[in-house]
């Protein structure tokens, strides 16, 4: 679920005590209209709802308040800064195959030492031309650069989105170790891949990389 920035900052608002479209309008001052459309997109998302009293008051919806304050707890005991929101796509035609391997990414992603699950979703599984589609969708924060080229590295996601922070100072100590990460973690692919090439597949595929 994407949200615009404004819809961040009313819920903020909203997440302190109930408000009118006239007080949060009071306090973000970005015109009735704009927010009237931006409340009236979280009542259709689910993200708000409407008060029984006049004037209409509207207040975040419960789920919402429980997970904001559960990520809040997380935040308070999380040091890492780097934020991403990563969805590992999963595709078969044998559907028990597809879910038990949706299955092993969140297990494996719970184990991971270096990041700070914030939120983890399984979804559930679509028939899509006699084949099986899922994915996990996982918001996170990683350690510090190398953790995240592991992270990138290890799962291809096919789906990656920077949350946080706006900017990122990298150290010299922290590109390199990046870079030995992205390095070993490239050349152990291409072993791999070799070992399943014959002769002839391995030095095409040489040719076609050298011409590009």
């Amino acid at each position: 679920m994407r949200i615009s920035e404004i819809q961040r900052k009313i819920a903020v608002l909203l997440l302190v005590e109930p408000k009118t479209i006239e007080e949060i309008n009071k306090q973000l001052d970005l015109g009735f209209e704009a927010i009237t459309g931006e409340v009236n997109n979280m009542l259709k998302m689910g993200l708000a709802k409407k008060t029984n009293e006049y004037p209409t008051r509207y207040v975040l919806d419960d789920y919402i308040i429980s997970e904001l304050k559960k990520r809040k707890d997380i935040s308070e005991k999380d040091s890492y800064k780097i934020k991403v929101q990563m969805i590992m796509d999963v595709e078969g035609i044998v559907k028990e195959v597809v879910d038990k391997h949706l299955d092993n990414i969140k297990i494996l992603l719970d184990k991971e030492k270096d990041i700070t699950i914030y939120d983890i979703k399984k979804s559930d599984l679509l028939d899509q031309d006699n084949s099986y589609f899922g994915y996990i969708d996982v918001t996170c924060t990683v350690k510090d650069f190398a953790a995240l080229i592991r992270l990138v590295m290890y799962y291809s996601p096919s789906s990656i989105e920077v949350l946080a922070p706006t900017k990122y100072d990298v150290s010299m100590y922290e590109l390199q170790d990046g870079l030995i990460e992205l390095s070993q973690r490239t050349q152990t692919y291409i072993k791999e891949l070799q070992k399943r090439l014959t002769k002839e597949e391995a030095q095409l595929a040489m040719q076609k990389f050298y011409k590009n």
